[in-house]
C-alpha cells in the first residue's frame, strides 16, 4: 500500500511516547514528526485527543497499559480500541502493542490482563485494512520470548537491559528497537 499522499507522522500515546528521547524518533525522509504523549494516560484519553479530520496523516498510537491501573476493566480497554478505529482520522495506523516489564516478571495477575489487552488489541486491528499492529508483548524478552508457555504460563521474562531502572519505562535501547521497527513499516507504507 502506498500513501504518496501522506505528509505527517503523529506519534501519541501515553509515556512510553512522552519519554520517547528526541535523538532516537524515527527517520521519516521527507515526513513531519509530531510528538504527542500524556504520562499515565488511558487508551480513551488518548484516542479523545487525537485531532479530528486529519487527512495524509499515519498514527503511531501506544497506549492501553495505565489502563488497568485506572481501574478500567479488559471490556473497558477493547471498547476504546474500538473508538479509535471507528475514529478513522488516519490514513493508517501504527499501534504499538502492550509490552512486558520488569516489574510484571513475579505478577502474574498483571501479565494476564496485558495478554488479554495484546490478544484483543491484535485481533480488532487485524480486521481493519488501514492498520497495522505491533506485537510487542514479548518483544523485550529475549530467548524466553520463545519457550513453551512465554506468554501464558509466565515463562517470558522481561530483560533490564531494554528498561530503566523504574522497570517500567524504556531506556535507549528499548526505543532503538522500537524505532528500527517503526520505521520498517513507515517504509512499507510510503513506498511509492
Amino acid at each position: 500500500m502506498s500513501l504518496s499522499a501522506t505528509r505527517k507522522v503523529l506519534l501519541t500515546g501515553d509515556s512510553d511516547i512522552a519519554r520517547w528521547p528526541p535523538s532516537l524518533f524515527p527517520n521519516l525522509d521527507s515526513l513531519t514528526l509530531e510528538i504527542d504523549g500524556y504520562s499515565g494516560a488511558t487508551l480513551d484519553q488518548v484516542v479523545v485527543k487525537i485531532p479530528s479530520c486529519n487527512e495524509n496523516i499515519i498514527l503511531v498510537v501506544c497506549a492501553g497499559e495505565n489502563d488497568d491501573g485506572h481501574g478500567l476493566s479488559v471490556d473497558d480497554s477493547l471498547g476504546a480500541m474500538d473508538r479509535l478505529l471507528l475514529t478513522n482520522n488516519f490514513d493508517h495506523l501504527i499501534f504499538l502493542g502492550p509490552k512486558f516489564e520488569p516489574w510484571l516478571n513475579e505478577d502474574a495477575s498483571s501479565r494476564k490482563t496485558y495478554a488479554k489487552l495484546d490478544k484483543g488489541f491484535r485481533r480488532r486491528c487485524e480486521k481493519v485494512e488501514n492498520v497495522t499492529y505491533i506485537e510487542c508483548l514479548t518483544m523485550f524478552c529475549g530467548d524466553t520470548a520463545n519457550v513453551k508457555g512465554a506468554v501464558l504460563g509466565g515463562r517470558a521474562k522481561a530483560q533490564q537491559e531494554f528498561f530503566e531502572d523504574d522497570q517500567l519505562h524504556l531506556n535507549e535501547k528499548g526505543y532503538k528497537v522500537w524505532k528500527t521497527r517503526i520505521e520498517s513499516e513507515l517504509s512499507k507504507l510510503t513506498v511509492s
